[in-house]
Parts: C-alpha cells; structure tokens; sequence
C-alpha cells in the first residue's frame, strides 16, 4: 500500500479497525473506485456465508452488526478542520460510484452500507444535513442513522463510542485521553519514526504533529517533563507563571502588595503553598 500522501490519522485507524476487527469482515485500505483519484478510507465486505454479529470485534463492538455486504466508510480526525462542508455529500457519491461498479454484484442497494466517522458532531456536519434534508436519528452509545440518503448510512462518533465502550484505543482517535498503557504504547509506536530503509518516516506525513501531542497529553507530567532543564520547562510561560518554580521559601519573601499584583490564578496558588490567607 502507497504511503506517501497518507494521513497519519487515516493510517493509524485503518490499522487499528484492520487488526480489531471481526473475523467476519474483510478490510481494504484506500481503494480506488474509479479511474479518476478517488478513493474511499476502507471497504468493508461481509465474508459470505458468516454470521452478522461479530461478537469478536474489539472495536466499534456496536457497528458491525449494522452493516451490510459492502460498506464504505470515510474516517475525519479529530482535528478541528477535519469535517468540511462536503464530505457527507462526497461519501454518498462513493457510495454511487461503488454501486455503479458493483452493480451485477450488489442486487440491491440495501446491500451497501455507508459510514462516516467522525471525533464530534460539528456545526458543519449540522449544516449539511440540514442543506440535503436528511436527518440523524441517534441509535444510543454513540452511533447514529442518516435517513434520506438512499443507502443505509451510519455517524459514528468517536468521543461517544469510546466512552460508551470504554476503548482506550479508540480514544486516540477522539478528543478522549488515552487512560492506559496498552493504548499509549500502540500510539508510541505510531509516532515512532521510522528506521532507514523501512517504510516512509512519520515524521513527514500530515497528522504527525497532533498525533505526538495525543501520546504526550497521555503521559503523566512527570514523564512530560523528564530530560527537561529547569529552563526549558519554564519556556513559554509568562513571567508571573515562572514564580511558581521558585521554592517555598523564596515565595514567602514577596510583599502581599506584590502577590495582588499577580494574575488571580498566580496569586491563589502562591498563597496556598505559603500558607498565607488574602489580606
């Protein structure tokens, strides 16, 4: 699979629902639809003659047993721009396309199934149902039926989903902390870059960025923190948040006129750790 023009967040998805998925589904990662550079996030195929369920999934445990033969499903990180106007109107005309190519294959349109997954409901996505007059009706733990699109279509909202599961490593994939180890070490090795001759370093593809500041929001701020000098960890703060580095002892020399001369934030915190009431 090319990688060169890859999102890590798509990448990163698309492995985690590669490897966590029920045995009865098939994923295809960035498939090509028609001769034009269109591809769809995944197609998902319900291996014949297999059961619906996917008791074994250990993610998206709700979605799967919704799906028809084909789906196609379009992933938007949780960066804040990740959903623009469009997108749900791009997925139906997959959805089209992949009929059209299907068409001896899928005898129906019921057969397709249509899901996007996004972090949060935006404003923008609002919007665009509202423009295509279709609606969302909310099916519980974070999932949601679109009505009025023709094919079944499914909203699946990660920060909902993840907590309503309680999947930690679905929760890199949202607005969520990552909680435990097991999840934070999958992500570590996501923004690992990579060895000479391997595959394309992390480091260059979109995403890269705010996937690191999900591991290091993960971590407790003493591991935040390890390798830094004093200097560093003090980079960027104002200098009325610099005191709260000094000891405890430095801080009680300063004159009650200068501690109500200090932001309110500041000022609380200082006297808290002296002992020193509001005068």
């Amino acid at each position: 699979m090319a990688t060169t023009s890859r999102n890590l967040w798509h990448l990163g998805f698309a492995n985690l629902v590669r490897a966590r998925a029920p045995a009865n589904i098939s994923v295809h990662l960035d498939v090509p639809l028609t001769i034009e550079p269109q591809r769809a996030d995944m197609l998902l195929l319900r291996k014949e003659g297999a059961p619906r369920e996917g008791d074994d999934a250990r993610v998206l445990r709700g979605l799967w047993p919704l799906l028809g033969t084909d789906t196609l499903l379009e992933y938007k990180s949780p960066a804040r721009s990740a959903f623009r106007r469009g997108d749900l109107l791009r997925l139906w005309g997959y959805g089209v396309q992949h009929h059209v190519a299907q068409i001896d294959r899928l005898s129906s349109y019921r057969e397709l199934t249509l899901v996007l997954v996004v972090a949060s409901i935006t404003r923008t996505l609002v919007r665009e149902l509202d423009e295509m007059d279709w609606t969302l009706a909310r099916l519980g733990g974070g999932y949601g039926r679109i009505d009025g699109a023709v094919y079944t279509t499914y909203l699946v909202v990660t920060d909902e989903v993840a907590e309503a599961e309680q999947d930690d490593f679905l929760r890199i994939f949202s607005h969520r902390p990552v909680l435990g180890p097991e999840a934070r070490q999958w992500l570590r090795q996501w923004v690992r870059p990579a060895k000479e001759g391997t595959m394309q370093d992390v480091e260059e593809m979109e995403g890269y960025d705010e996937m690191l500041q999900k591991l290091l929001d993960s971590l407790p701020i003493e591991r935040r923190l390890a390798g830094l000098t004093p200097e560093e960890r003090l980079a960027g703060l104002p200098p009325a948040y610099r005191l709260l580095a000094l000891s405890d002892e430095a801080l009680r020399a300063f004159p009650d006129e200068y501690l109500r001369s200090l932001p309110a934030e500041v000022q609380d915190a200082i006297r808290r750790r002296i002992g020193r009431p509001s005068a």
